[in-house]
């Protein structure tokens, strides 16, 4: 047995410009990365949902994440961002279908269990938020992990509690970390 370290496997995308990547650049916990293509069919219009999204331009970045999602269907990122866009402008419905269809493609994504909940929260739909909201575990953001946490017992132990109010502290979190970043 030799003691050699496999070389791990690097995309060539991910080998060109990984070194040209800034370090801020990286998926922060709390936010939905910038999605990047992988076919060059479709950069125009990536390009202007992200500068669109980045601008709180929502209803426009949403137009073009869905024209680009059409090109690229299992792109995780930019379906999270569509999902936040539609979730910002009050679209509920189809906010929770992307948000499922990235958790579907990630696995486990604590953006979109986040913003998930939020959305069933607003909907109506509140106590089918807390089972997603338990899924949400960030250790790198506690301020945010203990409201979520705080959420949850306030509405298990008080059948009257508001999840609306509920949705708007956890939102106000969102809000202070994000301004700390």
């Amino acid at each position: 047995m030799s003691d050699r370290k496999k070389p791990k496997k690097v995309s060539r995308r991910g080998f060109l410009f990984g070194g040209f990547r800034k370090k801020d650049d990286r998926e922060q916990p709390q936010s939905a990365a910038k999605p990047i293509a992988a076919k060059e069919v479709n950069l125009d219009t990536l390009a202007q949902g992200n500068v669109a999204y980045e601008n709180g331009r929502y209803e426009e970045a949403a137009e073009k994440y869905k024209e680009f999602i059409k090109t690229e269907p299992q792109n995780a990122e930019a379906r999270k961002r569509l999902g936040h866009c539609l979730y910002k402008s009050g679209k509920y419905i189809q906010a929770k279908v992307e948000f499922e269809r990235s958790i579907r493609i990630l696995g486990k994504d604590n953006f979109s269990y986040l913003y998930l909940g939020l959305l069933l929260c607003r909907a109506g739909a509140g106590q089918k938020a807390l089972p997603v909201w338990k899924l949400y575990f960030d250790p790198e953001n506690i301020t945010l992990q203990r409201e979520i946490n705080l959420q949850i017992a306030m509405i298990e132990s008080d059948p009257e509690a508001s999840f609306e109010d509920a949705a708007n502290m956890i939102e106000k979190i969102i809000e202070e970390t994000s301004q700390l970043a």
